[in-house]
């Protein structure tokens, strides 16, 4: 059946990919953002466009009074909009589906890991403002029954964005100098798993989720491709798409970092050194989520895009 969809942050390129295939879907879908956005954003004919921040109540008492909506879409959610949207919209809609990170998660203790691995703890790596973010909306769904369900994409990959790189961040450097035939660096080993989800395939999932029952509240859903790969396996898929014949030196994150101080961010090669290996299975059984892209084809489908776009 038809949805009446709010989705907060249209404009940029995941929200834009939920409102966009909420329309194909057959669903009504408004969108609010801020018109700030720089990114590239797929073609959003049919979506009701509403400028606003999301994060001021006026937003909720102006811009959107009167309209009434079954499902509600964060795309970026912070604790000040959870909790707005908690007040305007409690008790008048059917979910409230939120994107956060399996960065939550680190580092794993198992492999793969599942939504059952601990995250509630700071650790040295994980997404801690996130954790607590995700806890408070999770203890409204406890406390007051608002249909929060949260969805956790792995590393976010595909075109409209420059790619992980395995300096743990997205510079354009490191893919210029694989162009240039040059060595590049992995951090401390080349068989760390990474698993990178498609963009496509997240907003695909927001999608199936709106079309399902309370069974979905409460609950925590990781998205990404099936199967996670090494970090030797990653570059080697770049160089071949770059048409490259670059090579790979092993170092150390402080040596890396010593190489390139003005381009490799501490936590980010941190957390890339640690494993991310997840399962879907949940998201399979209780999402109908079936991804289309492997973790390869989504790497290859963002570095065509940066060679079209001339990014890199």
């Amino acid at each position: 059946m038809p949805k009446n969809i709010l989705v907060f942050g249209t404009t940029g390129e995941i929200g834009g990919r939920i409102a966009r295939q909420c329309i194909d879907a057959g669903h009504h879908v408004t969108g609010v953002s801020r018109g700030v956005n720089t990114r590239p954003c797929p073609v959003l004919s049919g979506v009701d466009l509403l400028v606003a921040d999301k994060e001021v109540p006026c937003c909720y008492e102006r811009t959107l009074a009167g309209r009434d909506f079954d499902v509600v879409i964060d795309s970026v959610p912070t604790p000040t909009s959870v909790k707005l949207a908690f007040d305007h919209f409690h008790g008048c809609i059917e979910h409230y589906l939120m994107c956060s990170s399996t960065g939550t998660f680190a580092p794993l203790l198992y492999l793969p890991a599942d939504e059952d691995h601990l995250w509630r703890e700071k650790t040295e790596v994980n997404f801690y403002g996130q954790c607590l973010r995700d806890a408070a909306a999770l203890a409204l769904y406890e406390t007051d029954g608002f249909p929060v369900s949260i969805l956790r994409p792995t590393n976010i990959i595909g075109p409209d964005r420059v790619p992980l790189e395995l300096w743990g961040g997205r510079s354009v450097k490191y893919f210029q100098r694989m162009r240039r035939h040059e060595t590049v660096e992995i951090p401390v080993s080349d068989r760390t798993l990474v698993q990178s989800g498609s963009n496509d395939d997240l907003a695909s999932a927001f999608v199936n989720a709106a079309g399902k029952g309370d069974q979905i509240n409460g609950e925590i859903f990781i998205i990404s491709c099936c199967k996670a790969i090494t970090l030797a396996r990653y570059f080697s898929v770049a160089r071949d798409v770059l048409g490259s014949r670059s090579q790979y030196a092993i170092l150390t994150m402080d040596q890396i970092r010593q190489r390139h101080p003005d381009d490799v961010d501490k936590k980010g090669i941190q957390f890339l050194a640690e494993h991310m290996c997840f399962d879907v299975g949940k998201a399979q059984r209780m999402l109908d989520y079936t991804p289309r892209f492997t973790c390869e084809q989504g790497l290859e489908n963002a570095l065509r895009w940066c060679l079209d776009e001339g990014v890199i």
